[in-house]
């Protein structure tokens, strides 16, 4: 080994500072999260029309129109979703009216109506202060207003003589509130005064007017409740006072059957509005829990988790419950139930093979023929018709490696506090993926689409086999220092008798009965991710080694292989060596041996070799020559041992040596201040700057 080292680098490091302008912009204030609600409402409302800026649902919210100008929205109830004025009724709904402040226009509307139109009702054209609901801002004309309605106007914008009171003063009128909520019937021309005594000039008549907040990012509680005793409808928000308004059902809507919901509009001016809906009276109140069990006997044993997976081939039960709660407005009614596979892999997982599906007790068919009993649904998710026929199992289960829903089966009627169930035989084939992470599992979901009520479950299920450990038979003592490498496969077999290529695994080991430790493994196959390290351990020694695997997520664990091992012998090596050592300063005129200019001068030797190892150290060097003209110093280096002195030359000097004691063994070089490599300047010496080289020679040396 030979380390030469001359004169030591100066690097610069320049550094630039660069300015950098930062332009923050300002931004409007936050939209506050909307409170608990309910989230499933497809199937209580109809789909916006194409002429309507209204957005389909996004979990249970509503956009009435978006905050850009001249946008008109609406939306409705579905015809299941009327409300039968003949009974009580009660909603209650969270409204948001964006966060554009005083630059707010121009609001929403609650709506009840019977327009001939049903749930395509949308007005178009118009202006802002219509809200999508009143009649013509130009004249009293009521053509453009939602037929045989009632609203309730949440207005956000002033305009000048709709938006007013009389005085009671010759005619003159007062301004009302920017921010105001009245009501009145759209399209009836009492609704409308025209004040104007040269040219026309159109007020909204404004019952019961009372201030909110306006477009304040916040949401806001508006309930409704109708009395059919009284006929009276009731109105409340936030914390105000409520309006009673009492109508008279037949000369407003002519039917008992109204829609409702909601309108709004935009003018030059915008603002978001948005509509939740927190409680509604004559809607089922709905939950369903799907759950995969092993099984234990005859009955139901623990749930499938990660956890606790199925194992190929292992046969399961799969029991759905689905609740129409004690509270609940309605019967849930026409429930389809329809069944769909995530993923592509058609073997991971688990499969129906059985033909048990039973719902509530009774079978759906019987050797792949319908009971009867059961008929597939009369429209699908997209509420396009469909063609009832009798319906089997495969209506349920028969699309579930196309990741869309099967075609599904018509339960009938889950009626007010009762709970139905759907149970069925699964059999576990392939283990599902195994990383551990995010691709854990594979996930099944199941459908319940009926009047006025949706619900989805999605379920992970986990099925799992143990992995496999194998190591080469031929077995090489480790190097120490070095990690061990070793050389085997692992794997993950699945019910088909492959090998299951999604695996992802854990190595762990110990090392003489010590701590466990772990390494990640790639994905099965013949190599293995291993590195264990050695240090620490004794050269003389046998060790044990002990190993297992287990695959990521699911925790199960192989047969434990045990190796036993001695390591090879370790490294020598020189460390430590300084890129630039020197001497005391010198006088010259006179013969004189001068000192080392620090202690931490010479370099260490680490020799992990094991006890019993030999080394030598040399040094040789070239002598020394002044900087400005390269001429040799009279005098050089000497090698002082005891009282001995030898010139250190060409020729390697030994100047250390040792045979190691212990199997992890750092030797500093160290010297007296008068002993070992010191410089040597003779009387006749020049003064200047002298520099030059020496050369560490270490030795590996068999020991004696």
């Amino acid at each position: 080994m030979r380390i030469n080292k001359t004169i030591q680098f100066l690097v610069l490091g320049i550094s630039l500072l660069l300015g950098i302008l930062v332009v923050v912009n300002p931004t409007k204030a936050a939209i506050d999260p909307v409170p608990a609600h309910i989230t499933n409402i497809e199937n209580l409302f109809a789909p916006p029309l194409k002429e309507s800026d209204s957005e389909l649902p996004v979990d249970g919210v509503t956009v009435i129109n978006p905050a850009a100008n001249d946008q008109s929205g609406a939306i409705w109830s579905n015809p299941d979703n009327r409300i039968d004025l003949s009974k009580d009724f009660e909603a209650t709904m969270l409204l948001n009216f964006g966060d554009s402040g005083s630059n707010a226009a121009d609001g929403m509307a609650f709506v009840m109506h019977a327009d001939p139109r049903g749930y395509n009702t949308i007005q178009t054209g118009g202006t802002g202060q219509q809200l999508g609901v009143w009649g013509s801002a130009s004249s009293v004309d009521v053509s453009p207003a939602i037929k045989k309605s009632f609203a309730v106007e949440f207005d956000t914008r002033h305009n000048d003589d709709w938006d007013s009171a009389p005085t009671g003063i010759l005619g003159t009128s007062k301004p009302l509130v920017r921010n105001h909520i009245a009501w009145n019937y759209p399209a009836l021309t009492s609704s409308y005064k025209d004040f104007g005594i040269i040219g026309s000039k159109i007020r909204l008549i404004h019952n019961d007017v009372k201030e909110f907040p306006g477009s304040d990012g916040k949401w806001h509680e508006f309930n409704v409740k109708w009395s059919y005793a009284d006929h009276t409808l009731t109105y409340k928000f936030d914390g105000q006072d409520p309006v009673k308004v009492p109508i008279i059902v037949n000369n407003i809507f002519g039917t008992t059957q109204v829609y409702w919901g909601f309108t709004g509009k935009t003018g030059k001016s915008n603002e978001l509005n948005q509509v939740a809906f927190k409680k509604i009276s004559n809607i089922p109140i709905t939950s369903q829990n799907y759950k995969v069990y092993h099984k234990n006997g005859n009955a139901l044993g623990a749930e499938v988790t990660k956890d606790n997976p199925a194992k190929p081939l292992e046969e399961l039960k799969g029991v759905l419950t689905i609740n129409n709660d004690p509270t609940s407005g309605s019967d849930w009614k026409q429930v389809g139930v329809r069944y769909k596979t995530d993923g592509t892999d058609t073997s991971q997982g688990v499969s129906y093979v059985a033909d048990d599906l039973m719902i509530n007790n009774k079978l759906v068919s019987k050797n792949k023929v319908s009971t009867g009993l059961f008929k597939t649904p009369s429209i699908d998710l997209n509420g396009n018709t469909l063609t009832p026929h009798d319906a089997t199992e495969n209506d349920f289960f028969g699309t579930i490696e196309k990741n869309t829903f099967s075609t599904g089966v018509n339960m009938g009627d889950v009626t007010k506090n009762s709970t139905s169930k759907i149970q069925f035989t699964l059999t576990a084939f392939d283990p599902t993926p195994t990383d551990g992470t995010t691709n854990l599992g594979r996930n099944y979901e199941i459908s319940l689409d009926g009047k006025m009520a949706r619900e989805s479950t999605e379920k992970a299920v986990y099925v799992t086999s143990l992995p496999k450990l194998v190591l080469d038979k031929k077995w090489t003592d480790p190097t120490k220092e070095k990690p061990i490498a070793l050389t085997g496969s692992w794997s993950q077999s699945s019910a088909t008798g492959k090998i299951d290529s999604h695996a992802l695994g854990t190595l762990h080991y110990a090392i003489d009965d010590g701590a466990e430790k772990t390494i990640a493994q790639n994905n099965v196959g013949p190599k293995l991710v291993s590195g264990i390290p050695t240090v620490g351990l004794s050269l003389n020694d046998t060790h044990k080694l002990t190993l297992y695997m287990t695959n990521a997520g699911y925790n199960e664990k192989s047969a434990v292989v045990t190796v036993y091992f001695k390591l090879k012998g370790g490294t020598l090596l020189l460390g430590k060596v300084k890129n630039e050592i020197g001497f005391e300063p010198v006088t010259v005129g006179k013969n004189t041996i001068n000192k080392r200019d620090n202690t931490d001068w010479a370099p260490t030797v680490a020799d992990t070799r094991g006890t019993g190892s030999r080394w030598d150290l040399y040094a040789s060097s070239t002598g020394l020559t002044r900087t400005t003209d390269h001429k040799q110093l009279d005098g050089g280096l000497v090698y002082v041992d005891g009282q001995k002195s030898t010139d250190v030359t060409e020729i390697p000097q030994r100047i250390a040596s040792k045979t190691t004691t212990s199997d992890d063994d750092i030797t500093p070089i160290k010297w007296d201040d008068n002993q070992g490599i010191l410089l040597k300047v003779n009387a006749g010496a020049y003064a200047g700057d002298y520099t030059g080289t020496i050369d560490w020679t270490l030795g590996n040396t068999p020991a004696p």
